[in-house]
């Protein structure tokens, strides 16, 4: 896992009443992957889907064609299209698409924040914010922190990353994120700054983590330092920094022993491995560029050790 700070897009949902998901797929610059057909969600019937990626259509003749994108699908976004987050941004606001989701995230993997005192602090009342409503969350995943209702059109939820996903307890992973919708989101797209910046301003402008002072007004106390060191490190990550697709070897190889294995078995007793070899090689199936990946950075690897570097 990095051990660096980053700032990310993790979720873009967007509708559109006048493109195809044809058209959709072009703007996402993702034309040449291979996408399946699958039974759409929420109304729609149908759905192209590719790595994390839905293409929602048919529904209503009012609903249009919806865009999923997940923490994932954003990844694949990134690793894959033939274009960036500004031009499809740009398209969006050309063609005055809605977006219903938009998700910036801050990542802390160096310790600038402690979960446990920023749920103390939140209970605490200890910050200062635009909403009103609040909430903290404990459970066997971790500690969440959210301000905002979900039914606004932003609140930042902060919440203990590794414990979700089940790492060990020396890893550190808090991740701050700011849901935006409708024209907020737009309005985010909009901002003139380094992502580093944007989501720095936007947070200050929400929420505020304070130190009690003799003031009568509460919005007049310090920032604490845990806050205000979370606010300059995003302000400095000035250019964006992808993670990549999550999509690795080790999942590759668990996938094709765990879940496949007894039937590559089966057809290697059946055919031998040469016929089988053969087999794959000569498959329908399209290739998935995510797969190219996964063996590019496992010959990369490779070389590094034959050559003693570490990396």
């Amino acid at each position: 896992m990095t051990a660096e700070n980053i700032v990310l897009y993790d979720w873009l949902s967007f509708t559109s009443k006048v493109h195809s998901p044809d058209e959709l797929i072009s703007a996402l610059g993702l034309s040449y992957v291979p996408w399946t057909e699958t039974k759409g969600a929420r109304g729609y019937k149908d759905r192209k889907y590719f790595s994390c990626i839905s293409i929602h259509y048919n529904g209503r003749a009012d609903m249009g064609v919806w865009v999923e994108m997940s923490g994932q699908g954003c990844r694949t976004f990134e690793s894959l299209s033939n274009v960036g987050w500004d031009s499809l941004f740009k398209f969006i606001r050309d063609n005055t698409l809605k977006i219903t989701r938009l998700d910036v995230a801050f990542d802390d993997h160096t310790g600038l924040l402690n979960i446990r005192q920023i749920v103390n602090d939140t209970q605490c009342g200890m910050y200062i914010s635009k909403s009103d409503y609040w909430e903290t969350v404990l459970s066997s995943k971790g500690s969440t922190v959210q301000i905002g209702s979900p039914q606004s059109k932003v609140l930042i939820r902060i919440y203990d990353k590794a414990a979700e996903r089940g790492y060990s307890s020396d890893v550190h992973w808090v991740r701050v994120e700011i849901q935006l919708r409708d024209d907020r989101a737009v309005q985010f797209t909009k901002i003139p700054l380094p992502i580093g910046q944007a989501f720095a301003g936007v947070v200050l402008n929400y929420l505020r983590y304070i130190e009690p002072a003799e003031d009568a007004n509460k919005w007049r106390w310090p920032m604490t330092n845990y806050w205000a060191a979370l606010v300059g490190a995003a302000e400095r990550i000035s250019v964006y920094q992808a993670p990549g697709m999550e999509y690795n070897e080790e999942r590759c190889k668990r996938y094709v022993v765990n879940q496949a294995g007894n039937a590559i078995d089966a057809c290697i007793k059946m055919y031998g491995i040469e016929e089988f070899e053969s087999m794959i090689e000569n498959r329908e199936t399209m290739k998935n560029p995510k797969y190219d990946l996964v063996i590019q950075r496992h010959k990369f690897r490779c070389t590094c050790k034959q050559s003693g570097f570490l990396f």
